[in-house]
């Protein structure tokens, strides 16, 4: 048996994310990196399944497997957990069920089949929890998904397009009809069918939602709450020509009604039509028929033959989700795709593992006392020494170094939330043109106007970060009127730490509307792989005189306020706002550079909530980065130097753990004028949250005697 590899690294909250990825690689679309399931050699038969846990710490190999069922760690080590499933059934068993008692579900009817006599592993990596020690996993194989499954037929596509009736949908549009004869799905009978224009409908309802942005199933996106979904050809069709239809055909008791789709892409009018149906039988049948799915389009081949498209059934709530094929160009007509019910024969084993979990040894965590040196002297007095505390609360060794650098202003320290581990799960590779809402695809033919940049946001602006090329291509938005929220960000990194953000700038282009409330939103990279995480802030703000040409019209926002610090890593800056308020408003983009520059995530949600953030790359595969630009304060410890009047005991050392050593900053006033004298002290060391500390000094020099200038 020769199948591909899988892992991934599990933490706090990863269970739903890790679910969604595994549904997402199901069925036939699986990418040959997606799984990690190792071939063993055939144990004898019998009945049911086994299962075996083995433990070992983690040592960068994701194929290694122990054989430990009792490890003993410390709190954040990782450690690989190997499950080895062996099929001692007579039965090839198709999907697979694992749950944990700490984790809950790790993945959920994962297709792959193992045949009697087969064995397979599966790995992931654990970090350590301090209040978790036993992890007690189930693993459910089983012979078919339930709900239905696919079985490739002969095709016998009946065309109803001139004796049936014509629906007349529009663009997302949905039209209620009502079956002759009551028909069952996922148990449920109802005669009512509401009928997408993108290729999909919804059982057991006359109302519903037609989302253009297709996805994988089960989805609740894909019915937001409306009953089971039928998806023979689930993609962003248009209205421009062609139409759906329905009819019934044949006679009592075996009357057939067809609901047949025959529509370009919405996004090529002029090609080729997805030439597809679903038939459902009196007699309980359901059957998917397809004589065309090529649309033509030469600079889009990849949405020809089910390519941006979602094939296949879900039930009411999403629980059940039976796919053929997602964004996969596997639907090659002609075709025709019988949906069968499944009766699934299932298999259980039960597995421990045990932890005996000791505290975590803490990083190096530095501190400095005091947090900023304030000193006076006199001309040609004596100098003052000030002793500066280097503290250790880690349990390993702090190394530290320290430079002068002259002048700066106070800055405190901040602090940084623990990055979140990377997942080799890959996201979806493919970009899906099909979902694109954006100002190119609808904007009349205009020149690109250049126009000029609004000072503090420009090249010219020191400290300024920036990905673009400061002339706006395109634009961004969400528009199909499901979302009253919708948010672009692109990540910026600081070049020293710990850093100050001053000043974020933001260009909007429109199709109409020259004013957009918005936030000017900030989020720290404690997200999934580096992904926004925690927001940091948000500021309302007003766009106006938005232009509707490709040009360059910042809206500047003040974040000095704020007391922004960044001690290490990126942040994502860009703005939230409603697209259906006023509406046709774009959020400006640069998509001539090299793709992702900006590193961008978009994310869309309504006041019911969020959704989740996905990157700008994967919907719009020309991005290169959004005309959002950051200005970082002047970072006084880039350029060191010695400074006359400040001299140091020592300029490196180490602190034990749980320790602290102190140094002697000696402030010299001799040929010093009356004044005051600014400096920094940049104290750079191995603490991976503080990697560079920053102490500023002020030097109050002056005759206190005569400070009035007056003589006594």
């Amino acid at each position: 048996m020769n199948v591909p590899a899988y892992s991934f690294r599990a933490r706090p909250l990863a269970a739903a994310t890790v679910l969604a990825a595994l549904l997402a690689a199901g069925g036939r679309t699986a990418p040959a990196d997606t799984l990690r399931l190792a071939a063993h050699a055939a144990a004898p038969t019998g009945d049911g399944v086994a299962l075996t846990v083995g433990l070992m710490p983690d040592d960068g190999d994701p194929n290694a497997c122990g054989t430990a069922q009792t490890l003993a760690v410390r709190v954040g080590d990782s450690v690989n957990f190997c499950y080895t499933i062996t099929n001692a059934s007579a039965l090839t068993l198709g999907y697979h069920t694992l749950t944990d008692s700490v984790d809950g579900t790790i993945f959920a009817l994962l297709p792959h089949d193992l045949a009697p006599g087969e064995s397979f592993q599966f790995n992931r990596l654990v970090t350590v929890r301090a209040d978790v020690d036993t992890y007690d996993a189930t693993w459910t194989a089983q012979d078919y998904a339930p709900g239905y499954r696919p079985v490739e037929a002969t095709p016998a596509f009946v065309d109803v397009r001139t004796t049936g009736t014509a629906l007349g949908l529009a663009d997302d549009g949905v039209a209620g009809i009502s079956l002759p004869f009551s028909f069952s799905l996922y148990g449920v009978s109802s005669t009512d069918l509401a009928v997408g224009n993108n290729g999909e409908l919804v059982f057991g309802t006359l109302t519903a939602f037609s989302a253009a942005f297709n996805d994988t199933l089960p989805s609740t996106f894909a019915i937001l709450g409306q009953g089971a979904l039928v998806a023979p050809f689930w993609d962003d069709l248009g209205q421009a020509n062609g139409d759906v239809y329905w009819d019934v055909v044949g006679t009592a008791p075996n009357r057939r009604a067809v609901v047949q789709w025959d529509r370009p892409h919405f996004l090529f009018d002029d090609g080729g039509h997805a030439n597809v149906e679903a038939i459902f039988g009196e007699d309980g049948s359901l059957s998917f028929q397809y004589a065309s799915t090529v649309f033509g389009d030469p600079a889009n081949p990849d949405w020809d033959n089910g390519g941006s498209a979602t094939v296949g059934l879900q039930n009411a709530d999403a629980s059940i989700g039976n796919l053929y094929s997602f964004d996969t160009p596997i639907v090659t007509s002609p075709l025709a795709i019988d949906w069968i019910a499944t009766n699934p024969i299932a298999f259980t084993a039960d597995a421990t593992a045990t932890l005996e979990v000791s505290p975590a040894l803490l990083p190096a965590t530095a501190s400095v006392m005091p947090a900023q040196i304030d000193a006076s002297g006199t001309p040609g007095g004596v100098p003052v020494n000030v002793p500066v505390q280097i503290a250790n609360a880690g349990d390993v060794e702090l190394s530290w170094n320290l430079l002068e650098a002259p002048g700066g202003a106070s800055t405190r320290p901040g602090t940084t939330a623990h990055r979140a581990a990377s997942s080799p799960v890959a996201p979806k590779i493919a970009a899906n043109d099909a979902t694109r809402d954006r100002f190119r695809s609808r904007a009349p033919a205009t020149p690109a106007v250049r126009g000029e940049s609004t000072p503090g946001c420009d090249e010219a602006t020191p400290g300024l970060l920036v990905h673009d090329d400061g002339t706006p291509e395109d634009g961004y938005r969400d528009g199909s009127g499901l979302f009253s929220i919708n948010a672009y960000v692109d990540r910026f990194t600081p070049s020293a730490y710990p850093a100050t953000l001053t000043t974020a700038c933001v260009s909007f282009l429109t199709l109409g509307p020259t004013t957009q409330d918005f936030d000017l939103i900030i989020y720290d990279d404690t997200g999934f792989d580096g992904s926004p995480g925690n927001l940091i802030a948000s500021v309302p703000a007003t766009a106006t005189g938005i232009p509707d040409t490709a040009t360059a019209a910042f809206v500047k926002i003040d974040l000095g306020a704020l007391g922004i610090s960044i001690p290490s890593g990126s942040v994502y800056i860009g703005a939230q706002w409603n697209p259906l308020d006023p509406g046709n408003v774009f959020i400006a983009a640069d998509v001539d550079g090299d793709p992702d520059a900006g590193h961008g995530y978009h994310m869309r949600g309504s006041d019911l909530g969020l959704g989740s953030w996905d990157r700008t790359i994967e919907q719009f595969a020309d991005y290169h980065a959004l005309l959002v630009r950051a200005v970082e304060a002047p970072d006084v410890c880039a350029n060191p130097a010695d400074v006359p009047w400040l001299t140091l005991s020592e300029t490196s050392g180490s602190v034990a753990a749980h320790d602290s050593g102190t140094i002697t900053a000696t402030l010299d006033p001799t040929g010093l004028a009356n004044g005051s004298y600014a400096a920094t002290l940049c104290i750079a060391s191995n603490d991976p949250a503080h990697p560079r500390l920053v102490v500023p000094v002020r030097f109050e020099v002056g005759d206190t005697l005569f400070a009035n200038g007056f003589d006594p």
